[in-house]
């Protein structure tokens, strides 16, 4: 679709949409509202990294690992920390100069990978959503294959390579040119014939659509099974029994509802406002809004998978590396607590000494009576 004198939402990034409000702002703001952006997105990623450290040194024990939901959260949270670092590499482009040497690499090569991991997160966290919910159902012969892991690995395979593939047209047509606002600056353009333009509106709802869908059908999944063993208990308990099983079972509604929550809004503004002005100053904040919320799943994998999980989380404490450290810091600390420093004994000691006092008082008054 043609945009004419707007800007194409489709092709405005995370760290465009930064740059577009920054540079219509005024000379004053332009330096605070750099930092307020730059500082956000670090911070983001600074937390988003420890998160998906910590959850790869719990996935990495052999009895996760093995698991199919497993294996395909160890490829999510690689997939996350490669994904929040090109990230945090595509500020870069918000300095007032920089060579062409490094705009090229930051336009062609870090923000189209960071395109492509952004999308296949997205992609795995719906279908971790759905494989999470399938281990609460009965095992049958098309749920065992589903739940295999041969059939994990093929599927990963296959998921990857199809976004990658997906996005060639990307890499190809992104370019760097000469900033026309700001003499010696770069700016990352995507030039696309009407054709190409198309299919990449196309595809990029497919990016956002599927997955939502994906944590919509996984949420029903868990609902259903919750609602057909309310169906077999007896009328006169089967709420608390309902809500013992949803309470059991809310750590499978977690990750999808969140999901579906900073999902969702970008999808909205992709559908209502295809075209932006850049003079739209809410429009543009707006957009990158939900480009921003879109990477909080990424960031929050512990939170999300291992915390609210009893087996990830024992795991955690027990076998994992960091958590072993954690624990052991954690008990010397409540140890440290314990011990009573010299200011204590002396209290100790002198209010032992005044109830000793007291008593034999008492037992020589008691005496002389």
């Amino acid at each position: 679709m043609s945009c004419n004198n707007s800007i194409n939402i489709f092709l405005l990034g995370l760290v465009s949409g930064m740059t577009s409000d920054i540079r219509g702002s005024s000379i004053d703001q332009q330096q605070l509202m750099t930092f307020a952006y730059a500082f956000s997105v670090t911070i983001m990623v600074a937390f988003g990294i420890i998160s998906n450290i910590f959850s790869i040194d719990t996935l990495k024990q052999r009895e996760v690992r093995s698991s199919t939901v497993g294996l395909y959260l160890i490829v999510y949270s690689c997939c996350s920390i490669f994904g929040l670092i090109m990230v945090e590499c595509r500020l870069i482009r918000m300095l007032n100069s920089f060579s062409y040497t490094a705009s090229f690499i930051i336009c062609n090569v870090v923000s189209g990978l960071a395109s492509i991991i952004t999308r296949i997160c997205l992609w795995m966290n719906g279908f971790i959503a759905i494989q999470r919910s399938l281990q609460s159902f009965e095992a049958n012969r098309l749920i065992n294959k589903i739940r295999s892991r041969s059939f994990a690995i093929t599927h990963i395979f296959i998921v990857i390579i199809s976004i990658f593939s997906m996005h060639i047209h990307e890499l190809i047509y992104r370019v760097s040119v000469s900033d026309p606002l700001l003499k010696g600056n770069y700016i990352c353009q995507i030039k696309y014939p009407s054709s190409l333009l198309i299919m990449n509106t196309i595809f990029s709802f497919v990016h956002l659509f599927v997955p939502l869908s994906l944590n919509i059908f996984a949420n029903c999944l868990v609902l259903t099974l919750i609602s057909r063993r309310r169906a077999t208990l007896h009328q006169t308990s089967h709420w608390n029994q309902w809500m013992r099983h949803f309470h059991r079972h809310r750590h499978l509604f977690l990750a999808p509802t969140l999901a579906m929550i900073c999902i969702l809004p970008q999808l909205t503004v992709t559908t209502l406002f295809s075209c932006v002005d850049a003079s739209l100053k809410w429009l543009l904040r707006l957009n990158t809004a939900v480009n921003l919320i879109i990477y909080i799943p990424q960031a929050s994998t512990f939170l999300l998978f291992i915390l609210p999980s009893e087996s990830y989380f024992r795991s955690f404490k027990t076998q994992s590396h960091l958590g072993k450290l954690i624990v052991r810091c954690y008990r010397l600390d409540n140890r440290i607590g314990l011990i009573p420093t010299t200011i204590d004994r002396f209290h100790m000691e002198t209010r032992n000494r005044q109830v000793a006092t007291t008593i034999e008082l008492n037992q020589i008054q008691k005496t002389q009576n």
